[in-house]
């Protein structure tokens, strides 16, 4: 019956399918019946069996309904949208606070060097407690990957406010993503972080708790969709974020120091990371203060 329901246009058709049997169905009983050629215990049984078929289905349909409306009700609790990506940060901000993991896999991960690392951070010291993070961005050295990105981003922008995408723009938000989880993880002992470089890119980000996943687009002007634990999408989204996980490279490195790293620790550390890369003091100049001053892509 879920099924029939769940499709407007079967429903129509399935509702109104039930609707003209009942109705010829009560024309036989009330306008045909008694049919002189049948005995008076025929037209009786007739009669009795059309009103007992009547109430049976008219009882079936009418609970099958209900029962198939409350569930819709309950689904909806399950799997929000938003207007628009700029509304997510209520959402992300209510499950920062009781969170014990956070996954995240996107693009560049403008806003989870903004926001998300320094803000669990700061929970994780409030609480005492561990949290453990888990990060997935583009490789910054696939330059034929980086290139298919500032393609799709410039196509997407077109009509609006353009950002000048260029190489070394898209390098220096992803690096200097990387090099914010390193030195959080080496300066709060209750987060636990790890970091994986993937060969490929698509068109949805994930923002996964332990109770809500928020999937955004890169167009904040995109509705997003807000992904309750108990609901399928939140399973499916959470082992997506798994397949990916495992497709994509890990990456790791250890500040020596709590402090801020210096223009020179973070280029020992990119160094340490893609020993055979060659990078101008210009990339580097760009990441570092990208590290050092992040801004929020909302």
């Amino acid at each position: 019956m879920d099924k029939i329901f769940a499709s407007r246009l079967i429903r129509k058709k399935f509702l109104f399918t039930i609707a003209v049997l009942i109705c010829l169905l009560l024309l036989i009983r009330y306008c045909i019946l008694p049919i002189d050629l049948i005995s008076v215990k025929s037209n009786d049984n007739i009669g009795s069996f059309i009103d007992k078929f009547v109430a049976s289905v008219f009882t079936a349909v009418v609970v099958g309904y209900f029962l198939f409306w409350m569930q819709s009700e309950e689904k909806k609790k399950e799997l929000e949208f938003t207007e628009s990506g700029y509304e997510i940060e209520k959402y992300l901000s209510k499950t920062r606070i009781t969170t014990g993991n956070w996954l995240f896999n996107g693009g560049l991960g403008r806003y989870t060097k903004f926001a998300t690392i320094p803000l669990l951070s700061a929970q994780a010291s409030k609480d005492r407690r561990t949290i453990a993070i888990k990060i997935i961005v583009i490789n910054p050295f696939n330059i034929e990957l980086l290139q298919k990105y500032i393609d799709f981003r410039v196509s997407v922008e077109k009509n609006k406010k353009k950002k000048n995408w260029t190489q070394s723009e898209v390098q220096s938000e992803i690096l200097a993503t990387i090099i914010t989880a390193f030195h959080y993880k080496k300066v709060n002992q209750f987060l636990d972080i790890s970091v994986n470089v993937k060969d490929f890119f698509t068109l949805s980000r994930m923002d996964i708790s332990d109770t809500v996943a928020v999937i955004t687009r890169e167009d904040p002007a995109i509705p997003s969709i807000i992904a309750n634990k108990d609901s399928y999408m939140y399973m499916h989204y959470s082992e997506e974020f798994q397949q990916v996980l495992r497709q994509s490279k890990n990456v790791d490195y250890t500040f020596s120091s709590i402090q801020i790293p210096s223009k020179d620790e973070i280029r020992t550390c990119i160094k340490s990371l893609y020993p055979e890369q060659i990078f101008s003091e210009e990339l580097l100049k760009e990441v570092y203060n990208k590290f050092k001053e992040p801004k929020s892509p909302f």
